[in-house]
């Protein structure tokens, strides 16, 4: 047994053991098959030939002794008849089944089933003369065909069948002797098998569980690890040389190797510390170069000039008495102020959500029912609490109207998606259109813009986003995916930031 586990890997035993727990169950399979399909067919066989031969002689016998009975000068000649018919029946059905194949009983047996049959078809003929006779009252008659012929040949057939009968019983005394000792065989066989199948389904459960306790000792150890506990005790198999061996032994190292990391890591933790220190106000000073650049890109265009201008149009509208005209201007205003008031570095939701809404406004005038605005925000935002960098969205609104929707002539929908992303901290923002979309090769030149410096030209408000994204919070994402005649969707992860005791309840 030592040499087989020292050759023979833990798999190949397992496998070894199934190959040789099924081939037992086959042969206890093959076994009982055999036994239930040529034994116990056999026994049955001769059992039914057996109740054969005697239910037909019974229906014959039946019919002789009506008849030998029978008071012809004033008897009920109905009743025979119907007498007669029945044990007819019964004869007829069971000759039937009498068995009398040359391949299957003997040499005399197979010449007696022969000589009730040939005598059974003259003694067939004259009970239907006799039932013709018994019809049309004709006793005198009917007495004479029994007493001269059906009584001779009832006395042969009932011969040849109690003759028939003995030689069945005789020869099958024999084989049933010889099928007792072949079932007595399979019985052994059988519980051979059984026990063959017990020992090599216990050799499985076996080689599974010293597979599973290993395995059990090292998810203990792993959730230890996992809590950073490095001192639980290596894990222990008693056949070191096998797989499970050799991984114990691996994760054993592992573990030893992962504490002298983390000891390592700490050291070199104490010494990023120290330097996180004298980092700190040189941060301070890149911090502030950063905000004024972030300023100038929020401040790219002027719209102070704008925004008195809008005002004298609004007033012309008015006398003019152009409605359509007034909320255009109405909303360019509110976006200009909304510029001119938007100096912080984060906003409420809400606001941004207003904005883009007077933005959508001038979009709906001017393109009527070819465009669409619609939102999907999370029941669990609460919109005047979350933060968001201003002007964050609108861009990304403005360039899926302006490059996806307006170039289809039937025109679409921009759909805004909005909920959080509480076990990451994170603001999920998606801006989707069904419009026009892009090929792989714009798509590529997109995301190379995204990582510039936005100056002029297409999908600036794209790479604004991206630019202040990188200024403003580093761990916010900008995402693009779009296919032709698909739409494009353009993804933004944010920092989720919301009220303390918001927070506290995540």
């Amino acid at each position: 047994m030592h040499w087989f586990q020292r050759h023979i890997s833990l798999k190949g035993r397992i496998l070894l053991f199934f190959a040789a727990f099924f081939a037992a169950l086959l042969v206890q399979l093959y076994v009982n098959h055999y036994q239930s399909n040529v034994i116990l067919d056999q026994l049955d066989r001769q059992t039914g030939n057996f109740h054969s031969i005697s239910q037909f002689s019974s229906g014959i016998e039946s019919q002789l002794t009506a008849l030998e009975s029978f008071r012809w000068e004033n008897g009920d000649l109905t009743a025979l008849s119907q007498t007669l018919q029945s044990g007819s029946t019964t004869a007829d059905a069971w000759l039937r089944h009498i068995d009398g194949d040359l391949a299957e009983v003997g040499e005399e047996q197979y010449l007696l089933a022969q000589a009730v049959r040939t005598t059974y078809a003259n003694y067939d003929v004259l009970m239907d003369r006799m039932a013709a006779l018994l019809k049309t009252g004709d006793a005198i008659a009917a007495a004479s065909l029994y007493y001269t012929e059906i009584a001779v040949c009832g006395h042969y057939l009932q011969q040849y069948t109690g003759q028939l009968l003995q030689t069945a019983i005789s020869e099958g005394q024999s084989t049933y002797t010889l099928l007792s000792a072949q079932n007595e065989q399979i019985k052994a066989m059988q519980t051979v098998a059984s026990l063959l199948c017990l020992a090599f389904g216990a050799l499985v459960v076996y080689s599974v569980l010293r597979l599973l306790d290993p395995v059990q000792q090292m998810i203990v150890a792993s959730r230890a690890i996992g809590q950073g506990d490095f001192d639980t005790p290596d894990v222990v198999v008693a056949q070191a040389g096998d797989e499970i061996g050799q991984l114990a032994g691996a994760f054993n190292w592992m573990k030893h190797s992962m504490d002298r990391q983390v000891k390592t890591l700490q050291e070199k933790n104490e010494i990023e510390r120290q330097l996180h220190r004298r980092e700190t106000e040189a941060l301070e000073l890149q911090n502030t170069v950063e905000r004024a650049r972030l300023q100038h890109l929020r401040s790219q265009i002027d719209p102070h000039f704008l925004f008195n201008t809008l005002g004298v149009i609004l007033r012309v509208s008015d006398e003019e008495k152009a409605p359509r005209t007034r909320t255009l201007i109405t909303a360019l205003s509110q976006l200009l102020r909304y510029s001119l008031a938007s100096n912080d570095l984060q906003v409420p939701l809400s606001r941004e959500v207003r904005i883009i809404e007077e933005f959508f406004a001038i979009y709906h005038v001017r393109f009527g029912d070819r465009v669409h605005l619609t939102w999907h925000i999370a029941d669990d935002i609460d919109l005047t609490e979350t933060m968001v960098p201003s002007f964050i969205v609108q861009p990304l609104v403005e360039n899926a109207f302006k490059h996806g929707i307006i170039p289809r002539e039937t025109g679409g929908t921009v759909q805004i998606v909005i909920r959080r992303l509480p076990r990451y901290r994170l603001l999920y923002i998606a801006v989707r259109d069904d419009g026009v979309g892009m090929d792989r090769a714009a798509l590529q030149k997109v995301r190379g813009r995204l990582h510039e410096v936005p100056e002029t030209g297409e999908h600036i408000g794209l790479s604004n986003v991206a630019a202040r994204l990188r200024l403003l919070d580093p761990p916010g994402r900008l995402y693009l995916h779009t296919s032709p005649s698909h739409g494009t969707r353009a993804v933004l992860f944010l920092p989720l930031i919301e009220p303390e005791e918001e927070r506290d309840d995540v």
